[in-house]
């Protein structure tokens, strides 16, 4: 009989996703468990070391499958692991972790896991197969960075004073951009990880841009997007003359608490192009996004990097209905041809920002 047994559990700090590991008479894997809501579930497995003897080749049928002879760099009879000496390290988009026995890498399923039969990387794996891929020594050292960069993140937003400083230096940002602040409001429920959006005016715009997001870098995007480290962190901003902006600001804010909690629920992401539809401002049901860094003259706040990546304000510009549907068939470069005035494209005055 080959029972299972659980060696460690670990939940997501982020995302509605759990990690753990578990051990049979044949191997011990390393699973990732993702919950999608009323979309379903879904199980990654990759495998971390045989516990007997290994086979001559890969198993057919087997749920808990041993690596064949050949595969691995263990001894070819098997080891265990020592729980007491397992810990689960997860990454900062919240969707992948590491297992880690005595502060050695075992297994990781990285965002690219699931990708062309690329099930994770394992530290006893030699080559590639369905159950795990080889860690070669460059790629050792590559991952033990991101994990003790990602360990020391985490620990660090429960240390008391941490949010203070996040909050003080995001503050400082934004009132070097648009002066003393006016207003702040909190969008993170009372739940960890802390969420807001800082507002301020100047030569008669009121701007209300969200802080601490871009802490956490978003899930998945490593998958989509080349050079994703320049993309990953992110803030939200939204702009309008200032005796129209009480009549919409708050649309735009509560946007963006559904967005923060929509990238980790949904591990999913935004980026330059991107459109959310919301209907909250009469007759512009959508946002287009726009990165100030992809238009040259479109101001923002100077954040300068976190953890050396670039931190990407995202202007909502709230679209009319034609002119969603013309992003959404023609793509962000095709509406941008024809926008009025890209130096104030992310300025709402009530009027649409686009010829078409």
């Amino acid at each position: 009989m080959n029972e299972r047994k659980t060696l460690l559990t670990s939940d997501s700090p982020l995302c509605p996703v759990q990690a753990f590991v578990e051990q049979t008479e044949n191997a011990i894997y390393f699973y990732l468990f993702y919950i999608f809501g009323d979309k379903g579930k879904n199980l990654r497995a990759c495998w971390v070391c045989n516990c007997r003897e290994a086979p001559d080749q890969l198993d057919a049928g087997e749920k808990i499958s041993m690596m064949p002879k050949g595969c691995f760099s263990h001894d070819p009879q098997g080891i265990t692991l020592d729980p007491e000496k397992l810990m689960i390290s997860w990454f900062p988009d919240g969707d992948s972790a590491a297992l880690l026995c005595g502060g050695n890498i075992m297994a990781i399923i990285p965002p690219k896991a699931g990708l062309y039969d690329f099930p994770g990387f394992a530290r006893y794996a030699v080559g590639q197969n369905r159950y795990a891929w080889e860690l070669d020594a460059k790629q050792r050292m590559y991952w033990m960075e991101r994990i003790a960069e990602s360990d020391r993140l985490f620990e660090s937003t429960h240390i008391r004073g941490f949010w203070e400083q996040m909050q003080r230096q995001h503050l400082q940002k934004l009132e070097e951009f648009f002066g003393q602040h006016t207003g702040y409001y909190a969008i993170d429920d009372n739940k960890y990880p802390m969420r807001a959006v800082i507002e301020g005016q100047k030569n008669g715009v009121t701007y209300g841009i969200t802080a601490f997001l871009s802490i956490f870098t978003q899930p998945q995007i490593e998958v989509h997007i080349r050079g994703a480290e320049q993309h990953r962190r992110i803030e939200f901003g939204f702009a309008a003359r200032s005796e129209l902006a009480e009549h919409v600001k708050m649309q735009a804010y509560n946007c963006f608490m559904a967005l923060a909690k929509y990238i980790y629920q949904d591990r999913t992401f935004f980026a330059h192009g991107h459109t959310n539809t919301w209907e909250g401002i009469p007759g512009f049901p959508a946002f287009l996004f726009i990165n100030a860094r992809a238009l040259r003259g479109l101001e923002a706040p100077e954040y300068g990097e976190f953890l050396g990546d670039p931190v990407n304000l995202l202007w909502a510009v709230p679209v009319t209905q034609q002119e969603y549907d013309f992003t959404v068939q023609n793509g962000v470069n095709a509406i941008l041809e024809r926008a009025k005035n890209l130096s104030r494209i992310h300025i709402f005055d009530g009027m649409p920002k686009f010829k078409l």
